[in-house]
């Protein structure tokens, strides 16, 4: 068994180094000749800077976009790109059209304008917050405890419907499908060490009793949430959200509890504690198995913070604890980035200790249970290619603003497209293309199919000899049905492991890179139609054939 997990993280690390040498071929985009405008002019008008935090428009919203300013203004907003898709709002050929169609969206279009992304953390004000009143029925622990429980101090409880029994299927529901996502839990440590000592020694104030209570929270709602009863119908249609209601939703009880104790805990910096935060960001969104989960910025904020102090302690990275500190600080990071670029939150500098922490691995302790999900769902492969994908999209991304970033004092005689052209744009693609191509053949699709089941393609990639999952592999006779559907007529397949939502995870991620390269020449096209080359249009069918197939 030792023998094969070494080759098992072997091969891990050979994943991540094959797929991690593009971020060094991303180079930067060559400078264009000043007197060929590659994406065109700037627009004559404060309006002009788009993907802005804030910016003048003010008083001129309702005045066409393309007008030049009456006053004349020579007042200075620098151009700033940012990859957020509602960015796109602030453009001024957008809001022209909204204004046209709704002009009381004035209001919140200069609140954009002048919040930034901040405006998109204000609207969830608006939401209800989780129940408080629903909770366990708890009565004192009676038995022996540990000396280290008793020094922990306050009574202990139990819950009498929470029997051991049920303890372990949701630890065993939640170890099956969250923590196949988001791997910054080790399945043994906590059956072993977490879950033993909660089911002799009852619940209290501890790190033990509150991670397990989230995992618990996590179990009942992975699996309410996937075989639960539609919470609404419509037109006789059932909702595809499953498991309690909108504001009841599965494993609340259990995270109220959690709640209750958590405040005992905050003081400490530890991996315990980023799990923690973790942990309890994907309760916070009562949806997390309906799309890719956004954990909510105040929570995730927190979980990503205390990794910095977690690192200054003594690590044992060849340690199980420094390897699982590994999974849980590139969590993080990953939550960061994904917030980054979708939403335009702010970056807390935390990419800064790659380096010293290294690639994540998964090299023990591992135990049989994780290996028949990794046999089934590739869920280490998976993993491993976000990490990639994340590090390529960071380079893209950065390439493309400072590309796009005016530098210049003057607006109206600045020209934020200068360096970028579409030969520059397509050598970007290229770089995800070879991404694409990279990837191990069990994780492989057909790019004009994105709802396809793998379609392993021979290419020389180390470990690669092994043969997709008979359960999971196409089959040329018969034909199977797409892993994703858009009939929502139809009861959706329950994939073990929650093989579809690992791959919907990897695919949309990549054809959100894709929109992030390709988005420039729409903007070209709605500001600058008459400076489009063959070239720029192509770039607009390829954006535009991104949402031309059903995403996963």
């Amino acid at each position: 068994m030792a023998k094969l997990l070494t080759m098992k993280d072997k091969t891990l690390v050979e994943i991540l180094d094959r797929l991690k040498s593009l971020e060094s071929k991303v180079d930067r985009i060559p400078l264009r000749p000043s007197g060929l405008s590659g994406f065109g002019r700037s627009l004559s008008t404060p309006s002009t800077s788009t993907d802005v935090d804030s910016t003048p428009y003010a008083s001129s919203l309702l005045r066409p976009p393309f007008q030049s300013n009456p006053g004349g203004s020579s007042r200075s907003q620098p151009y700033r790109h940012t990859s957020a898709a509602h960015k796109m709002l602030t453009w001024p050929a957008v809001q022209q059209l909204l204004l046209q169609v709704m002009p009381s969206n004035l209001a919140d279009l200069k609140s954009l304008e002048q919040e930034g992304s901040a405006f998109i953390i204000r609207m969830q004000k608006g939401t209800s917050d989780l129940p408080l009143d629903e909770a366990l029925q708890d009565r004192p622990f009676v038995g022996m405890q540990t000396q280290a429980t008793r020094a922990a101090g306050g009574a202990r409880v139990t819950f009498p419907n929470l029997t051991r029994e049920m303890m372990h299927h949701l630890a065993t529901a939640y170890f099956d499908t969250f923590n196949l996502l988001y791997p910054f839990m080790d399945r043994q440590n906590f059956i072993s060490d977490t879950l033993s000592r909660v089911q002799t020694e009852g619940f209290n104030g501890d790190t033990d009793s509150v991670i397990a209570l989230l995992v618990f929270a996590l179990g009942e709602l992975a699996i309410e949430g996937s075989r639960g009863a539609p919470i609404e119908g419509h037109n006789g249609r059932s909702s595809g959200v499953r498991g309690g209601s909108a504001l009841r939703p599965p494993g609340l009880a259990y995270f109220n509890e959690a709640r209750k104790r958590i405040g005992f805990v905050l003081t400490e910096c530890d991996l315990e504690n980023v799990q923690i935060f973790s942990l309890a960001a994907c309760v916070d969104n009562p949806r997390p198995q309906t799309h890719e989960t956004k954990v909510t910025h105040d929570i995730s904020t927190d979980s990503i913070t205390n990794v910095v102090p977690t690192m200054c302690n003594t690590i044992d990275w060849d340690s199980p604890r420094g390897h699982l500190t590994k999974r849980a600080y590139w969590h993080c990071v990953l939550m960061e980035t994904g917030l980054h670029l979708e939403l335009d939150l702010p970056l807390t500098g935390i990419i800064a200790l790659e380096e010293s922490i290294g690639l994540p691995t998964f090299n023990g302790p591992f135990c049989e249970a994780d290996d028949r999900g990794n046999q089934s769902s590739h869920f280490h492969a998976h993993y491993a290619s976000q990490i990639a994908l994340r590090q390529l999209c960071a380079e893209l991304h950065d390439n493309i603003n400072d590309s796009m970033t005016n530098t210049q004092t003057d607006p109206a005689s600045s020209e934020p497209f200068r360096e970028l052209t579409a030969g520059s744009l397509k050598q970007l693609a290229s770089q995800l293309t070879q991404w694409h191509g990279m990837l191990p053949r069990e994780l492989q699709w057909k790019e004009d199919d994105p709802a396809s089941f793998p379609s392993p393609q021979p290419f020389n990639f180390p470990g690669s000899n092994q043969a997709v999952d008979p359960e999971l592999a196409p089959q040329p006779h018969p034909p199977r049905r797409p892993l994703f559907s858009t009939d929502v007529d139809s009861e959706p397949v329950q994939y073990p492991y929650l093989y579809d939502i690992q791959v919907a995870f990897l695919r949309t991620k990549y054809y959100y890179a894709k929109y992030m390269i390709y988005r420039p020449f729409v903007y070209k096209a709605l500001h600058f139609p008459d400076l489009m080359t063959q070239d720029d249009a192509e770039g607009v069918a390829e954006c535009l054939r991104v949402f031309a197939h059903p995403w996963p």
